[in-house]
């Protein structure tokens, strides 16, 4: 089982209400994660910080079986579908400051925040720690 950081952007759509309204999100599946890997969801500025954390319940999905969330895309232009998807259903939420992007730059994230990445050692276990399942 691996871990990874996604990232959601606030300009682009609002994924506190699709959660809240059904309680997971598909994602297009760029990388090689599987079932049952835990992804932890990061969001773009304003709040730039871990929110979500996640496990991958689907991958593969094809275009034809894609979840319809357009009623909540900021996107000026529709967006076409992609190749494939993974679908990620949210374990628990936190509002925890010590998840921001200041403090995980203390943790060794390096990266600007704009795709999605593995995490591993001391990054993922203090991430880790904010959440209990």
């Amino acid at each position: 089982m691996d871990h990874w950081i996604f990232i959601s952007s606030t300009k682009r759509f609002r994924m506190n209400d699709f959660l809240s309204d059904y309680g997971f999100v598909e994602f297009e599946q760029k990388n090689n994660v599987q079932v049952n890997d835990i992804v932890y969801l990061y969001t773009t500025a304003p709040v730039k910080r871990i929110e979500y954390k996640m496990i991958v319940e689907k991958i593969n999905i094809p275009p034809a079986k894609q979840f319809d969330d357009s009623a909540y895309s900021l996107r000026k232009q529709p967006q076409s579908p992609v190749e494939k998807c993974v679908r990620l259903r949210v374990l628990e939420k936190t509002a925890a400051p010590q998840l921001h992007l200041s403090m995980l730059r203390q943790y060794g994230v390096k990266c600007s925040m704009q795709s999605p990445f593995r995490i591993s050692g001391k990054l993922l276990e203090y991430v880790d720690s904010f959440f209990e399942k």
